[in-house]
């Protein structure tokens, strides 16, 4: 079921080799891609699909799932000594104000939702904004479709929708979903990400039957997910290089880490529109606003409007702070 590494991946390797690597350090290292990381370790997968718990040179910083590295056998245990540049990474503001990679070279993304629990746009919202500034192509999976009974709460999905995102709905229960969806992953690295209980682990059980991961319900009392996922982890799907990673299950994702920039990337829509009547405009009750006048008219939803600003206003705040406090120490 497992894969090896792609050619293109492999010819990457060997190009990186003679640059990454010492003269002493060229014989005795070998390549392999990072499947976990659990605190100071990772685990390794090789060429040959051995799995290898390995320590990192703390000179290389942070390693995380998805990354390609080189490691060496120091008193027979493995250790990483060097990491490929990454094509790109996914990453989020963790608590202390430290980025956190979650993983590194992907292909696309996608957000995970279901009927329950109920899904949260501006949760969403946030996933876009950072999948497209990382230059990570991204989609929606409705899981669960065989439980929807109030089609009207989903109808909010018709703003991505309107601006292109592809949107999958799947089931555990129909087995045509799933097949459909990998096609979707097929020949590429993709991750799952979205709130807790949407059922990320079951459909990576169904597309990797051998995996048996962890599950677990709904809260009855709180609607909410629990948390089964505990690190992020990529598996191999049956399909030749097609790789899935799982990621833990989230409440909120904070991307007070990426510029103003990268908030108006993820709305589409809106930088879309011709520029408002004056420079500074608030987008609220301003004169000759084209926001406002494109809610007027439909071309825009108010609530994508209204999450815009939101972010925004949250980011530049949280911006603000940090700046405050750097110049205080």
């Amino acid at each position: 079921m497992a894969r090896r590494l792609t050619n293109q991946q492999k010819r990457l390797l060997e190009t990186r080799r003679e640059q990454l690597l010492s003269a002493d350090e060229l014989d005795q290292a070998f390549s392999g891609r990072v499947i976990a990381q659990h605190g100071q370790h990772v685990t390794l997968e090789d060429e040959a699909l051995n799995l290898y718990k390995a320590s990192v040179r703390q000179s290389l910083g942070t390693i995380v799932c998805g990354d390609f590295v080189y490691y060496m056998l120091e008193q027979n245990e493995p250790v990483v000594i060097a990491r490929l540049p990454r094509e790109n990474h996914f990453s989020r503001l963790a608590f202390g104000g430290a980025e956190k990679i979650l993983a590194a070279n992907i292909d696309q993304l996608f957000i995970v939702i279901a009927p329950q629990p109920e899904p949260s746009p501006s949760l969403i919202d946030r996933y876009i904004i950072a999948a497209h500034y990382f230059d990570i192509d991204v989609a929606f999976i409705l899981n669960k479709c065989d439980t929807i009974d109030n089609a009207e709460s989903l109808k909010f999905l018709e703003d991505y929708q309107k601006i292109g995102i592809p949107i999958y709905q799947t089931s555990i229960y129909q087995p045509e979903t799933i097949v459909e969806l990998q096609t979707v992953l097929n020949e590429r690295t993709s991750i799952f990400v979205g709130q807790s209980g949407v059922g990320k682990s079951s459909l990576t059980n169904q597309l990797i039957p051998s995996l048996a991961l962890q599950t677990q319900k709904i809260n009855a009392s709180t609607g909410l997910g629990n948390h089964t996922t505990s690190s992020t982890t990529l598996y191999h799907l049956p399909m030749d290089e097609s790789y899935l990673i799982d990621s833990p299950g989230v409440r909120s994702f904070n991307i007070e880490h990426l510029p103003l920039s990268a908030i108006d990337q993820g709305f589409p829509e809106l930088t879309a529109l011709p520029p408002c009547k004056f420079s500074n405009c608030h987008h609220q009750n301003d004169p000759g606003c084209a926001y406002r006048e494109a809610v007027g008219t439909g071309k825009i939803s108010e609530r994508r409007l209204e999450s815009y600003l939101q972010i925004r206003q949250s980011v530049e705040a949280s911006q603000a702070r940090q700046v405050k406090g750097g110049r205080k120490r």
